[in-house]
């Protein structure tokens, strides 16, 4: 049989490239590249069975969905996610719609499934259909190579801004930091063979770095299985593909790492936790005995098909939940726009609201100028009438004093007569 390697032609995330990296070295040779967002339309040259890990997370287009016949699939650290595509503008509500009928008739035909996380499982396992935790293939990475630079430097991938800027002001004096990340343009030209040099590099990297800081599941994973000490920290975000992997590594939350709280020593970081190492060694198995009885079966596609229903049943399988879809994503669309129209209404009315109190404060306003007016002419004519009789009090001093002193040179000249 021939084998085939699943990865996403066009991502922008190179843990997607490292984890159909680790399934690529269990393979004895690789004659498809199949694209994980095209699985439903892969066809052979001579329509022949490929065998194929299918490690992966499915998928952004959902409705490519049963997989082609023509894939003989080990059904390991499957991860299918609802929450984060039907949540982007660009998405769909589709969620688990695709896995149900005819989608989860192929997924217990060819299961059980290994989920790669336990939020799968328990989503799978709610729709009927047989599955168990598996864990992921990239925790089965091998050593990369040692080089004269190891232990001198300290990477950290894809940590939020403040918390590389707080750890390099704190650590920069003491050690080289290298700030990575996973993230690159997105091109679907790009070979596979410079794919996985690239990949290559990064985890050599990794395998050499005194500790690895990350936020990264596909850089801590690797870590992990390299035996590379490795610090997950993250905020809240995103925690369903996290479980259970949140007790299998040493982590931190951000608020944690920023203010020194976590008990991990970065110059001299402890060994990483061994409990990964059962789920490991069961997928490394499971996938050594996949491909063992792959390379020498020679069955056909047909014979070796597991599923009962024809290619017009998935047509009009497919068509009827596209249809439902559609009308989900219709009345969706309209309730938006009832609630976009309510929305508008009630800022009409708002703002109508607005311009009449606006006028009513130009009218106050008007009307205290002229209040302010009025009172300014008091306060003048007040002013007046003050200086005028601080003049009159003058001069009725003035008289005063004239006075006293007439009544005070009478009486002297009265006196001297006598």
């Amino acid at each position: 049989m021939k084998f085939g390697i699943l990865y996403n032609k066009s991502n922008m995330n190179i843990g997607d490239d490292i984890q159909a990296y680790a399934t690529e070295r269990f393979l004895p040779n690789i004659d498809y590249y199949i694209d994980r967002e095209n699985i439903d339309r892969f066809t052979p040259d001579n329509n022949e069975p490929v065998a194929v890990i299918m490690n992966a997370w499915y998928m952004w287009r959902k409705w490519n969905w049963p997989p082609s016949k023509y894939i003989h699939p080990l059904m390991v650290g499957f991860h299918y996610a609802d929450h984060q595509l039907a949540n982007q503008w660009y998405g769909s509500p589709l969620k688990y719609q695709f896995l149900e009928g005819i989608g989860g008739d192929y997924l217990n035909a060819y299961g059980p499934v290994g989920c790669r996380d336990k939020f799968t499982l328990r989503n799978l396992q709610s729709i009927g259909v047989n599955a168990y935790f598996s864990g992921c293939i990239t925790m089965t990475i091998p050593k990369m190579p040692e080089r004269e630079d190891k232990g001198q430097y300290i990477c950290v991938v894809d940590v939020v801004k403040n918390a590389r800027e707080k750890f390099r002001e704190e650590y920069g004096d003491k050690i080289e930091i290298r700030e990575i990340s996973h993230l690159r343009e997105r091109d679907e030209t790009i070979p596979w063979e410079e794919r996985r040099k690239s990949v290559e590099e990064i985890l050599t990297v990794y395998q050499n770095a005194r500790c690895v800081i990350t936020r990264r599941l596909h850089c801590a994973l690797p870590c992990l299985a390299m035996g590379v000490p490795v610090l997950l920290v993250r905020g809240d975000e995103d925690d369903t593909r996290f479980d259970p992997y949140y007790g299998l590594l040493y982590r931190a939350t951000v608020d944690e790492f920023m203010d020194g709280s976590v008990d991990y020593d970065y110059l001299n970081p402890p060994e990483n936790k061994s409990d990964y190492k059962k789920y490991a060694d069961s997928l490394t198995k499971a996938v050594t005995e996949f491909v063992a009885a792959a390379k020498d079966d020679n069955r056909s596609a047909d014979e070796l098909c597991k599923t009962t229903y024809t290619a017009q049943d998935v047509i009009n399988w497919r068509h009827g939940v596209m249809k439902n879809a559609l009308e989900i994503w219709l009345d969706d669309d309209h309730k938006k726009h009832e609630v976009d129209a309510q929305k508008s209404k009630d800022l009409r009315h708002l703002k109508k609201l607005a311009d009449k109190r606006f006028n009513r404060v130009l009218e106050l306003k008007d009307k205290l100028k002229n209040k302010t007016d009025e009172l300014n002419k008091v306060k003048g004519e007040k002013s007046a009438v003050e200086a005028e009789l601080a003049k009159t009090k003058s001069e009725l001093s003035k008289l005063r004093n004239e006075s006293l002193y007439t009544t005070f040179k009478r009486k002297l000249k009265k006196k001297f007569k006598k």
